[in-house]
């Protein structure tokens, strides 16, 4: 099945004097449970992409299919399909959590939603719920009962990846997920993710501006440029055989990441 086939998108901002174009007829089909890496430099379109995918914001023109459902029809039960369905995991988890709640009480919020009112993977007892997820991402059940403000920036974004899991989603969609960490945690936090993945049967598109982060998760990449798609295919024939000049700027800028 097809998680999402994107049909000549293109995204167009402003008006009459001054338009901006994000995104310029992409075209991409995602598979489930396949890993897409999405990469490109600032202004290259990514998050663009990754909102429309959320449902966030809709194309200019082209289409996006979700799930087989047509989400450029303004289609209401696809709409509530793909909300159901779709978690996002953001780039700060210090500005993507809520300071004032205590982490439980983050975690279950995604339960509470009426998208979710009468499906039977969701728990009665939410709080069931949270120590599992919390389990999952390896933190301790008692967690739940603390502030954001009292964890480090690696389990910080845990907790969002927790949230994010609580309402058993089929997607995962990652906004630069490591970029705000420390260089220490970070393959950490990869690992976390690659074996959620698996664990939960997900599918994961990620941007990101670094190759590397793409290479330790991901199956696929895409290269993003001035809101164009100019290469895409599998890690290791992008990586070992870059066609675009462009995207072998990327390749030799890749660091290495930590691993200790």
């Amino acid at each position: 099945m097809t998680a999402y086939a994107i049909d000549h998108v293109s995204k167009v901002f402003g008006g009459r004097r001054r338009e901006v174009t994000a995104l310029e007829d992409l075209c991409l089909t995602v598979g489930k449970n396949q890993r897409w890496g999405i990469v490109g430099e600032s202004g290259s379109g990514k998050t663009t992409l990754l909102k429309i995918l959320a449902g966030l914001m809709s194309p200019t023109s082209g289409r996006v299919q979700f799930l087989d459902r047509d989400l450029s029809l303004d289609d209401r039960s696809a709409m509530a399909a793909l909300r159901s369905s779709v978690q996002m995991v953001f780039q700060d988890p210090r500005s993507s959590l809520n300071p004032r709640m205590k982490v439980s009480s983050i975690i279950s919020e995604p339960l509470r939603s009426p998208l979710l009112k009468g499906r039977s993977d969701v728990p009665e007892d939410p709080d069931s719920r949270v120590r599992e997820v919390l389990e999952a991402v390896g933190l301790p059940k008692q967690a739940g009962d603390l502030y954001p403000h009292e964890f480090s920036g690696g389990q910080r974004q845990r907790i969002a990846i927790a949230r994010a899991l609580a309402p058993r989603p089929t997607i995962l969609l990652a906004d630069e997920p490591v970029s705000a960490l420390d260089v220490s945690v970070r393959a950490h936090v990869l690992n976390l993710l690659n074996n959620l993945v698996d664990s939960f049967d997900l599918t994961l598109i990620m941007v990101t501006h670094d190759l590397a982060v793409v290479r330790h998760t991901c199956d696929n990449v895409g290269v993003l440029r001035r809101g164009k798609l100019i290469e895409s295919g599998s890690v290791s024939q992008v990586m070992n055989a870059p066609s675009q000049d462009y995207t072998k700027e990327l390749l030799r800028a890749v660091p290495t990441l930590a691993t200790s």
